[in-house]
């Protein structure tokens, strides 16, 4: 992680954006999770950076999205991905420097999609002259050739040229001339922006439902002598614990960014 990188996650001024992610299952369409992207904003001399990290809040409303990067610094360098803007050499840098990477659940979904879409938004409304360095793109082992077509299909969508390195077409840059040449693209078929801070509140109010029906059955399960836990249904516990922890988490992230 750069210098610049760390000091915009330090001291970035962040603005949060819910999105529900849908999937096809046959011929229906069912909820695959709850996603939050934090957009930070951080600017100091020549130099100012919007980056975007993907959060995974829930899926399904109540399980938590796995990840298949093990470590934590995995997934600091993964689901993210950023614009380096430099005033002095009019020109622009997509970063992070070691890929754009998400994680393997994640993909194929809309959800980096919106990532970058939002990056781009922001590089034309504000930048749409400056030049655009071209980014090395490597695909990793794990890749089949079918995600990497689509990672390319992606790129592409948003007017970048795509230009390779070996002739399997796994490695290359991609290059655009400047933001105002580029598109902006969401697949609306698979995401749906939700108001975040109602999402927030009946979240929290379900916790509070919660916790006061939990405080009823204690009284009523001691009145009888027993405990709690002991005979309480193991879908109920489950129902209690998974919806307190999303608060506690959802308060976390409020508090952090």
């Amino acid at each position: 992680m750069s210098d610049f990188e760390q000091r915009t996650e330090e001291y970035g001024t962040a603005i949060l954006k819910l999105v529900r992610v849908k999937e096809s299952t046959g011929s229906n369409t069912r909820l695959f999770g709850n996603i939050v992207f934090s957009m930070k904003h951080y600017k100091e001399g020549d130099n100012e950076m919007m980056l975007v990290r993907i959060i995974p809040v829930s899926s399904n409303s109540t399980r938590p999205i796995k990840s298949t990067s093990g470590n934590a610094s995995d997934q600091l360098s993964i689901n993210k991905m950023y614009a380096l803007v430099n005033h002095r050499s009019n020109s622009i840098e997509f970063g992070p420097n070691q890929g754009l990477f998400l994680d393997k659940n994640l993909r194929n979904k809309g959800i980096g999609t919106f990532a970058l879409n939002e990056l781009i938004v922001w590089l034309r409304e504000n930048f749409q002259e400056y030049s655009i360095t071209p980014f090395d793109f490597v695909t990793a082992d794990n890749i089949e050739d079918d995600e990497r077509e689509i990672r390319n299909k992606f790129l592409e969508n948003f007017g970048f040229t795509l230009g390779f390195t070996d002739v399997t077409q796994r490695n290359g840059t991609m290059k655009a001339k400047k933001p105002s040449l580029l598109k902006t693209y969401i697949n609306n078929e698979k995401l749906e922006e939700v108001d975040i801070e109602k999402f927030f509140f009946n979240l929290l109010n379900e916790r509070n439902k919660l916790e006061k029906e939990y405080n009823e059955l204690k009284v009523e399960y001691a009145a009888r002598g027993e405990e709690l836990l002991g005979g309480m249904p193991k879908g109920d516990l489950i129902k209690y614990t998974v919806i307190g922890s999303i608060a506690v988490l959802v308060i976390m992230l409020l508090l952090i960014l």
